[in-house]
């Protein structure tokens, strides 16, 4: 399958946090650093401090797969050719279709979410269809598939579940505090771990793990909360 090339740009919609205490990866570094007690890390160090950062981009990978809090969310927005169907995604898109959201800034519509199966059914060949505006899309083999074929030129906005794999990978703006220091606990953790110092690697896999657990409920509740403590059903019609 070729590999299509979308260019997605970035949009900032304030989802960022103070600073605080661990303003930047370099002070996860630190804080990982001060966990340790083995002195300034360093390219001759063991573990060398190119190693903890990747740990720290690990780290907050494995965070966003963990959660859809609000600020793992991103806005991205690219421009739509008359009469081309099939679209890449951005490279930090994670998750599958049921996760985003599609809206046509052009026109100020939402475009419909439909799951790939009803999708192919409805639409066997969305190339070959009348171009118009887009009124359904779905996401599958990581492309975005429109109905119809735009008629012109539209930019569209996609909302997404990020990967963590940003951009920047030091990029940690859009994560709270609170999560900044359960990623230092993760790494120290897999610092300890690489050095075979199992009894404090065991003292901070705890920490990460119970730290985890408390914010998954609380994500749980906020969720639960902001349906109105009701379920939630949508239904597709062609």
């Amino acid at each position: 399958m070729a590999n299509l090339s979308t260019t997605w740009t970035a949009r900032d919609y304030g989802v960022a946090f103070n600073q605080g205490t661990l303003a930047n990866q370099a002070a996860i570094l630190t804080q990982v650093q001060n966990n340790l007690h083995r002195g300034t890390l360093g390219s001759s160090t063991s573990p060398t401090s190119t190693q903890v950062n990747n740990w720290i981009v690990r780290a907050k990978q494995e965070l966003m797969e963990r959660f859809n809090f609000s600020w793992k969310r991103a806005y991205a927005y690219a421009s739509l050719a008359a009469g081309t169907a099939q679209y890449g995604l951005p490279a930090d898109f994670t998750g599958d279709g049921r996760e985003t959201r599609l809206r046509n800034i052009t026109d100020d519509v939402v475009v419909e979410y439909v799951d790939p199966i009803t999708f192919d059914i409805s639409f066997p060949d969305p190339k070959g269809d009348s171009n118009s505006s887009p009124d359904y899309y779905t996401i599958k083999e990581r492309e975005l598939w429109l109905h119809a074929p735009a008629d012109g030129t539209y930019t569209v906005e996609l909302e997404y579940a990020r990967s963590g794999d940003d951009t920047s990978a030091s990029d940690i703006s859009y994560i709270p505090e609170i999560y900044r220091f359960k990623l230092a606990d993760r790494v120290t953790f897999l610092a300890f771990r690489y050095l075979q110092n199992w009894e404090a690697a065991a003292m901070y896999k705890v920490d990460w793990d119970e730290g985890v657990e408390r914010s998954k409920k609380a994500d749980a509740k906020a969720k639960w909360a902001a349906t109105g403590y009701a379920f939630r059903h949508w239904s597709y019609k062609k």
